[in-house]
């Protein structure tokens, strides 16, 4: 009953706080299109101790589309939409990823009750859009929204989900935080015994210098009756990419080859730590996170935990104007999987270079070198890898 008292009051204010400002909506609104557009061409190539897999010829890549749209209904409430206008996922068809609206204040003569003395110290988000745990996730690509990563591809364990959730941000002074409440699904899921995930971050920037942020996530799903994967309800923090994978056709193929999906998203805790050093013309960044699900059956007999590490750092570096060097590596580390004690490594060395050729076209090109060693159970003991080249175009405005 307590949950059920907080959303109605949450709803609520959040229906208040837009009609409030719906008189004005007419004559102060705007909004922004933007568009964003990327390809890849690879040549790549992938083995395993079994021979599972035949040669990858070289080739283009399926292109990629993001369209958003930014409103500004009236000063302080903005509404965000974007599309997905080709993805890994749904190749030549228009999808859905974020829809939100952002309330950072109330037009003076639209706040009788005085909210925007506790705006001074907050924002709210609410909506279907991206948790905000980790910093990765704001510089990841994102299927055409490419142009924040000096690289091509991702981190192996990759922290990315859309759920409907709500976010109260406060304003830096001097720390940051975050604080969210999410279905803890990828869509609307009102199945019995469904858990509520709770997530939140807290960081400090230093002149813009040095960042430093700690990001929490916690979801029961294991309580649901009807139990993984037979519908039932999960959690996809690590499992919830909607664009896919920045290779194609290595390892057997699918939307995101090469990435490490921790658990089965029934009983999930993580942590994760970022940290990035701004320097002149180095950028130098790193992160260190722990997920563990600690009950992958769901609601069937037994209770058996999948445990994760994960960690890896990255490096930038200015050369000349419009011209940057760039490396990563990191690792993916089994700890627990069905249930026992399990020892296995997932690496990847990305090197690459970048090109502005004009404001708002960047030319990437990466190598990368995947492997895989040390697991005794699933295809992961074949040491899967892969390795080559890629070069990706992309265009933003």
């Amino acid at each position: 009953m307590k949950r059920f008292y907080l959303l109605t009051l949450t709803s609520f204010m959040l229906f208040f706080l837009t009609v409030q400002g719906k008189a004005q909506v007419v004559e102060k609104s705007s909004l922004k299109i933007g568009f964003k557009s990327a390809g890849v061409v690879q040549f790549l190539e992938d083995d395993d101790k079994n021979n599972s897999f035949g040669d990858v010829p070289y080739g283009f890549q399926s292109a990629v589309g993001n369209l958003t749209f930014d409103a500004n209904i009236v000063n302080g409430i903005d509404v965000y939409f974007d599309l997905y206008l080709s993805s890994k996922h749904h190749e030549g068809t228009v999808y859905s990823h974020e829809g939100y609206i952002y309330l950072s204040h109330l037009p003076e003569d639209s706040d009788p009750f005085g909210f925007n003395r506790i705006f001074k110290y907050i924002d709210i988000k609410a909506g279907h859009f991206e948790l905000d745990f980790g910093n990765q996730h704001l510089v990841r690509s994102d299927n055409a929204d490419v142009q924040r990563n000096p690289l091509i591809g991702n981190y192996i364990v990759d922290a990315n989900t859309v759920s409907p959730s709500a976010e109260v941000i406060g304003h830096p002074n001097p720390f940051y935080w975050v604080g969210g409440v999410s279905m803890g699904t990828t869509t609307g899921d009102f199945k019995e015994s469904r858990g509520t995930a709770f997530y939140g971050k807290i960081g400090s920037d230093y002149n813009n210098m040095l960042n430093v942020a700690g990001s929490y996530y916690r979801v029961d799903h294991s309580k649901n009756p009807t139990g993984y994967p037979n519908s039932g309800s999960f959690s996809s923090l690590f499992s919830g990419n909607r664009s896919g994978g920045r290779y194609s056709g290595v390892l057997g193929g699918g939307p995101e080859p090469g990435q490490i999906k921790p658990g089965k998203g029934q009983d999930v805790t993580a942590w994760q730590v970022d940290a990035t050093l701004k320097y002149k013309r180095l950028t130098v960044s790193g992160l260190f996170g722990l997920v563990k699900d600690a009950d992958i059956n769901g609601s069937a007999d037994g209770t058996p935990e999948e445990k994760w590490s994960y960690y890896g750092g990255e490096a930038k570096y200015d050369l000349y104007s419009g011209l940057y060097a760039a490396a990563r590596y990191n690792v993916a580390d089994v700890v627990k999987m069905n249930g026992l004690e399990a020892e296995g490594t997932v690496s990847r060395l990305q090197l690459g270079l970048g090109v502005w050729v004009v404001p708002g076209m960047l030319l990437k090109a990466e190598y990368v070198n995947h492997v895989t060693k040390d697991f005794t159970t699933t295809d992961l003991q074949y040491d899967p890898k892969f390795s080559g080249f890629l070069t990706e175009v992309s265009i933003s405005f």
